[in-house]
């Protein structure tokens, strides 16, 4: 039997200003969202996250053959929307895509991601990542490896998810950065949907916390696969997860040289930068340049 081709697709929305279900604790009135989510403060603090945790867990990909997309706002203000598109430049697996403000995210990313999907593949595995997210080096590799396991299950419906259950919460706060083991099911960033190209929606069509009704699931516990931000702009409370959530046993011997390797990122540079700047990114003062 015929391997079938998969194209690997992921997508990160970056401060794009939707309509409010986007972002629970935003506010209905575009106007005041933009007032929030454009923020200098909160954006260079979006921007450290995306440029030190999001970006170079691709970049270390060992399986290059994704596409990732990130999604802004048509309003982004300088100097971010040039570094933005600085940033993308970086890496070739990287789109920028500019979209109206103001619109359901959910429906535009229904009509975004069809732009985007290679139809001469005969599986899309779609993922969904948060610039405060990363994901393990193998990750893109691993699920396709994964996938043929999950071969029986998809062919009933053309449809079904891998689940990793094994990660890591990375968090920031007046003491510092710290990051901790966790387990826990149907996380986004932990999270790969295979659909039948013919027939694949956007994966943002299916509630992460609920894929489990809509398809054949398989979780996966074996190596700790993702990081998940935890900090004071978050738009989900992790801490509402807490009888949901396990932690796993994990002590390395070097801690950033396991983080480098695991997941591509300078933890001792994020460290560093966190401590400079934390202030700033809190909106405590006001004394940072914008976009450094």
């Amino acid at each position: 039997m015929t391997e079938p081709k998969i194209q690997t697709l992921g997508i990160t929305r970056w401060s794009y200003p939707g309509q409010s279900r986007g972002f629970r604790r935003s506010a209905d009135d575009l106007d005041h969202l933009r007032t929030q989510l454009y923020a200098p403060h909160r954006l260079d603090h979006r921007l450290f996250l995306l440029e030190h945790l999001l970006i170079p867990c691709l970049s270390h990909q060992t399986d290059p053959d994704f596409l990732h997309l990130i999604v802004i706002g048509d309003q982004l203000p300088d100097p971010w929307r040039s570094r933005v598109l600085e940033l993308a430049e970086s890496l070739p697996q990287l789109r920028v895509v500019i979209e109206p403000e103001g619109n359901d995210m959910r429906k535009m990313l229904s009509e975004v991601i069809p732009r985007y999907k290679d139809n001469q593949c005969d599986v899309i595995a779609q993922y969904r990542l948060d610039d405060d997210d990363a994901v393990a080096v193998e990750f893109v590799a691993q699920s396709r490896e994964i996938f043929a396991g999950l071969q029986p299950f998809f062919a009933a419906d053309g449809i079904a998810a891998l689940d990793y259950t094994r990660g890591f919460i990375m968090s920031t706060d007046d003491s510092g950065l710290d990051i901790r083991s966790v387990s826990s099911r149907f996380w986004a960033p932990g999270m790969m949907v295979f659909q039948d190209m013919e027939t694949a929606k956007s994966l943002f069509e299916f509630p992460h916390m609920r894929v489990w009704h809509d398809m054949p699931t398989l979780t996966w516990k074996e190596t700790p696969m993702f990081i998940r931000g935890s900090h004071h702009d978050n738009d989900s409370e992790l801490s509402n997860f807490g009888r949901r959530t396990k932690s796993f046993k994990f002590n390395p011997q070097n801690l950033s040289r396991y983080m480098g390797r695991r997941f591509g990122i300078d933890l001792k540079q994020m460290r560093e930068e966190w401590t400079a700047r934390q202030q700033w990114f809190m909106g405590e003062t006001e004394n940072q340049t914008a976009a450094q």
